[in-house]
């Protein structure tokens, strides 16, 4: 099945997305080198985009992530993917001194549609690392966890290097350090735009209440099934194949039958819109034309640096 194409149905709408290794390597695996790289890659992504993408939970595991965020468009998710997962994979690269991909496929994303469907996702997220059988609770869990900044409290700050900058001292023959080309960002979380009318105590109950949850689901659905333990997890072979199950990601989240409907109306006349644009963009190119008057639909992520047709 065709994965969907990228639409947003409102600004700042809140997505649940997911991206996992190529082959299930653990690429991710929460060494020290790794955790410490991780935050400042995603901190200063955050930073750049600020004022377009705000990040509300998230959870790295050795093969892959979630993230739970808000983004004012379709473009700007895509945009921010793009910077975050590219700055990641060139870190990681150097890391394991790894050529080639490092992500299977593309990232896939879910708009949130209503409480009872970000309420399941916030839980989800959590659920991770305990789910699996890897630890008994995240907060055993060394690698990035949402739950240790939302429920412990704690600040999550990195390192990024500015490597573009650092090349160029070097090519000009300066002496200089990379440490000096080296800034400390913090990894900054917001509510959701959804509970975005709580206080921050009814706001930290609420999550408090949402993880306490998760982590009793999960620990009720693995049985008695003990915990691989992070000793083991870190001593696991990079590159071992570790496959997953194929199952299609849903178009968007919601319990609710009527909101599923309308979304799916919207969705499907954006999607015939948009192939239809799509089509002539195509021919006009190979034809030589102008493409000035082809416009694509709002929602979506335009081909080849294409436009938006006006609201």
């Amino acid at each position: 099945m065709p994965a969907h194409l990228r639409f947003q149905s409102k600004s700042w709408a809140t997505h649940h997305v997911v991206s996992r290794c190529i082959q299930g390597f653990a690429f991710l695996k929460p060494t020290r080198q790794i955790r410490a790289m991780t935050k400042g890659v995603v901190g200063y992504a955050l930073d750049k985009y600020q004022d377009r993408i705000q990040l509300h939970h998230y959870v790295f595991l050795s093969n892959h992530f979630h993230l739970l965020l808000s983004s004012e468009s379709s473009q700007d998710l895509a945009e921010f993917m793009c910077f975050f997962k590219g700055n990641l994979a060139r870190e990681l690269a150097r890391i394991h001194n790894w050529h080639g991909t490092l992500w299977q496929k593309r990232y896939s994303s879910e708009e949130i549609l209503d409480e009872k469907g970000l309420e399941d996702v916030f839980k989800y997220l959590t659920q991770n690392s305990v789910k699996e059988g890897l630890v008994n609770h995240p907060k055993d869990w060394t690698g990035l966890h949402g739950y240790h900044q939302i429920v412990m409290g704690k600040k999550v700050n990195g390192p990024w290097i500015d490597r573009t900058d650092y090349y160029h001292s070097q090519q000009r023959r300066e002496h200089k350090t990379i440490a000096e080309f080296t800034h400390d960002y913090k990894i900054k979380l917001s509510p959701p735009p959804m509970w975005s009318h709580l206080s921050k105590a009814d706001y930290k109950s609420k999550c408090n209440k949402l993880c306490a949850e998760a982590i009793r689901d999960a620990l009720q659905s693995r049985g008695t099934r003990s915990a691989l333990g992070m000793k083991k997890v870190l001593s696991e072979n990079v590159t071992k194949v570790r496959l997953t199950k194929k199952s299609n990601r849903p178009l968007c989240r919601t319990k609710c039958v009527q909101t599923l409907k309308a979304y799916q109306a919207l969705y499907f006349a954006f999607k015939a819109k948009f192939q239809e644009v799509s089509a002539d963009l195509r021919q006009a190119i190979r034809l030589g034309q102008s493409t000035a008057n082809i416009l694509f639909p709002t929602g979506g992520v335009p081909l080849f640096g294409g436009r938006y047709s006006p609201d």
